[in-house]
């Protein structure tokens, strides 16, 4: 396909401009980045938050579509596997875990939740915690072309290299950040993403709208 856009462009792909899924705050850093800002939200989706379904409270974090939760400096290190070379961040699955749990605690069921990492083996720390396979965790591609009320993003890497490995694949990003409908929760180390231009511009948007919140605000 991206052969045959290269060599004769529109005359064989069109974009379908408008989106059902996503509120339009979630949809608007991935249509700049890759839709020239074309991508617009339906009316009957654009402002649908999660305090809009049955049973939710009108209170964080339940009354915006979007925050990241920035683990630097909190010493949450990633790792790799003992056995096998995929990346896991035990401390930020632990996090991960708790967000998800807070979510359910607040009403909404394990199935309108999931969470997407690019790791397989933090989707295996995380998945321990729910034996009954509900929330679903998955990786990127696992979870190409589905979507869920509220999807919850652990990055996983965190290094003084400022080294992200798969994440600078910003096609698979863009994947992971639009199947979320009304709630999308981005965990990861803003000073190892940050060092990505793509990243840093994604970190730069959310600051803006005031969607940025620290994990030692987390802290008991």
């Amino acid at each position: 396909m991206e052969r045959l856009l290269t060599a004769y462009g529109d005359t064989v792909a069109r974009l379908l401009t408008t989106q059902y899924r996503m509120h339009a705050d979630i949809a608007r850093f991935s249509s700049h980045e890759f839709y020239g800002g074309r991508l617009i939200a339906d009316p009957s989706v654009v402002g649908h938050l999660l305090r809009d379904l049955e049973g939710i409270a009108d209170a964080p974090p339940f009354d915006t579509p979007i925050e990241f939760i920035d683990t630097a400096g909190a010493g949450f290190d990633e790792e790799e596997e003992e056995e096998g070379s995929s990346r896991e961040n035990p401390q930020e699955a632990n996090l991960t875990i708790r967000v998800v749990k807070e979510l359910i605690a607040g009403g909404l069921s394990a199935a309108q939740v999931s969470v997407i990492t690019p790791y397989n083996a933090q989707a295996r720390l995380i998945r321990a915690a729910f034996p009954d396979g509900e929330p679903e965790v998955d990786s990127v591609d696992g979870f190409q072309g589905r979507e869920k009320e509220a999807i919850v993003v652990s990055m996983v890497r965190s290094n003084h290299e400022g080294q992200i490995g798969f994440l600078a694949d910003t096609r698979r990003m863009n994947v992971a950040m639009t199947r979320a409908r009304r709630k999308l929760i981005l965990i990861g180390d803003s000073a190892t993403l940050g060092a990505n231009e793509f990243f840093a511009r994604l970190l730069t948007s959310i600051e803006a709208n005031g969607l940025y919140r620290s994990v030692w605000e987390m802290m008991d």
